[in-house]
């Protein structure tokens, strides 16, 4: 594998990001700040008494559950999300989509569906099931080394890294702080 692996996948997460931001703001919503928190919201039922807890949201995106109450507080200020308070447990708040946040994620899904569809032009249904599989074991892989920000990353099965190789140049500047 060559060194620029991670600058490749850098640059392609970066370029897609900036692919979607252009085509939210073409179809009028780029002010959903958090169109992934939206659509897994959209998968809930109606039924307020199914509709999940901020902690429920934060484990099921994988994200830190500060990170999601910030973006459902933007939400709810925009009009996209509601809080109700759970009726078995009046501590929580259940959170629940409203229509303008579904009208919302139904044209978010059609802006990433045009940027997945020009991302992959020219690409077979065979090469495009191959990159989607890889891309779903590297962030799988990802995840057993720290990847997912909810838990602490294990022990490196391999032991720590290894030390830096002493330098080959002779004319380089050592300090006694580095």
């Amino acid at each position: 594998m060559g060194d620029q692996t991670g600058i490749l996948l850098h640059q392609l997460m970066r370029a897609h990001h900036n692919a979607c931001m252009a085509a939210l703001a073409r179809r009028g919503v780029r002010d959903v700040g958090s169109p992934r928190l939206l659509w897994a919201l959209s998968r809930y039922p109606d039924d307020p008494a199914q509709a999940p807890t901020q902690k429920e949201l934060a484990d099921k995106l994988h994200s830190a559950p500060p990170t999601v109450a910030a973006s459902l507080k933007a939400l709810e200020r925009q009009g996209y999300v509601a809080r109700r308070t759970d009726q078995r447990d009046t501590r929580r708040n259940r959170i629940s989509i409203t229509q303008k946040g579904r009208d919302a994620i139904a044209q978010s899904m059609e802006a990433f569906r045009q940027v997945d569809g020009h991302m992959y032009h020219g690409f077979s249904p065979q090469e495009r099931a191959l990159a989607d599989g890889l891309f779903s074991r590297m962030l799988e892989n990802l995840y057993q080394i720290g990847g997912d920000r909810r838990q602490d990353p294990p022990p490196d099965p391999l032991g720590p890294p290894p030390a830096p190789e002493p330098s080959q140049d002779p004319f380089e500047r050592k300090c006694d702080h580095c």
